[in-house]
């Protein structure tokens, strides 16, 4: 079935497709977690695949983590090493971007471990709230993801908040 030139071949969890040759994840929903005394959180069976290679987490925007597949990662990377040196809001992204990026695999049983820096980084304690967001998580403490969507939720459901920024 082709689709805008792109063939979805739907796993039998619904969750993973392809874009060409290359397994893309599809990342949907919110998820309530509490942090054990490591600093681990249990990902919902339906992503682990998605993170077989490696979870590559990252100081994100808002007061909260990313999380993306290496396949997504290496997009991201292509995007960001692509703008010029010589601009110095594009070495800024490049230097904040990777400087708190780490590699992490989850373990045996799914869980991720989440680096103490990144957890101070967004003050996540032990309350989180994972978002599936298509392409990569956001992971988020409680208390910053319930201001945020106290602050934004009314604008979508009235239609003030566009995909296009308008």
């Amino acid at each position: 079935m082709q689709l805008d030139e792109v063939e979805r071949r739907w796993h039998k969890r619904g969750t993973l497709w392809r874009e060409g040759s290359t397994r893309v994840a599809e990342l949907l929903g919110k998820h309530r977690y509490q942090l054990d005394a490591k600093g681990r959180i249990a990902l919902p069976g339906k992503f682990r695949e998605a993170f077989a290679d490696g979870v590559y987490l990252t100081l994100g925007q808002d007061e909260c983590l990313w999380a993306f597949p290496k396949t997504e990662f290496d997009r991201v990377s292509e995007e960001i090493d692509s703008r010029p040196l010589s601009d110095g809001r594009s070495r800024a992204y490049a230097r904040m971007f990777y400087g708190s990026t780490e590699r992490m695999d989850l373990d045996g049983q799914g869980r991720l471990v989440i680096p103490q820096k990144l957890r101070s980084e967004i003050g996540l304690a032990r309350d989180a709230v994972v978002m599936g967001l298509r392409n990569r998580l956001e992971i988020w403490s409680a208390p910053a993801w319930e201001r945020y969507e106290a602050g934004n939720a009314g604008s979508y459901r009235s239609g003030a908040l566009s995909p296009h920024g308008t």
